[in-house]
């Protein structure tokens, strides 16, 4: 077998092998968390929080409140216990009584309200947590699919890289050296098949001569490229 041939196999191994590889970078990458989910992820953390905030705002009325009613009971006992005489201390009381009153209102009012803030942020984050999980469990079952092509793909790389190997090794070491140089300088594409007496890279038409002298195993040039010419 010719080396010109040698170096086209090598050439669709690589081609392949450029394919896969650049798949695989695709695949690893779309199993990466995608803004949908992280937008989701983040919804869901953000309305979690707005939740936590107002639980947390209606146990503190809530403290609040018991702490006034037993202000209030403490001193309800003492006012009508007959323990104090004095009219003023009394008096005191019934105001004390009063203010702890009007103060648990405006408590209750502010719970009320809380409570109203609560139940809508209970909503919302119910809401946010169950479209991250459905977002989840879409991407989840995504990856699924992307994970065993994944695993194909390293296979076939596996096996693309051994046969490399193996047909490097019947290749002539100037031929394998000028194949690389040419790789480089063409960026990736160092040998091309003619066909309909063209390149089959940049179009451009052979010379019969050239042709020729291709197939019958010399090294020639497409004279527009200057890719190796393959002709079979």
């Amino acid at each position: 077998m010719s080396q010109i041939r040698l170096l086209y196999r090598l050439q669709e191994l690589d081609n392949d092998i450029r394919a896969k590889k650049q798949r695989l970078g695709e695949v690893l990458r779309l199993q990466k968390e995608n803004e949908t989910l992280k937008t989701a992820r983040e919804s869901a953390a953000a309305a979690a929080t707005e939740r936590d905030k107002w639980q947390k705002q209606r146990r503190k009325l809530e403290t609040e409140i018991a702490d006034l009613e037993r202000k209030s009971k403490v001193a309800s006992d003492r006012l009508y216990s007959g323990a104090v005489k004095n009219p003023k201390e009394l008096s005191d009381l019934q105001h004390q009584i009063e203010a702890l009153g009007r103060h648990r209102g405006t408590l209750e009012e502010t719970l009320l309200e809380t409570m109203l803030e609560l139940e809508e942020a209970e909503k919302e984050s119910a809401a946010a947590a169950n479209h991250l999980l459905a977002t989840e469990t879409t991407w989840e079952k995504n990856n699924v699919g992307l994970r065993q092509e994944q695993e194909q793909l390293a296979l076939a790389l596996h096996d693309l890289m051994g046969r490399r190997q193996e047909l490097s090794k019947v290749i002539k070491p100037d031929s394998l050296t000028l194949y690389e140089h040419v790789v480089k300088k063409q960026g990736g594409i160092a040998v091309a098949a003619v066909q309909y007496n063209m390149c089959g890279v940049c179009r451009v038409t052979v010379s019969a001569q050239k042709i020729k002298s291709a197939q019958e195993g010399d090294l020639v040039y497409c004279g527009s490229c200057g890719r190796v010419l393959y002709a079979p």
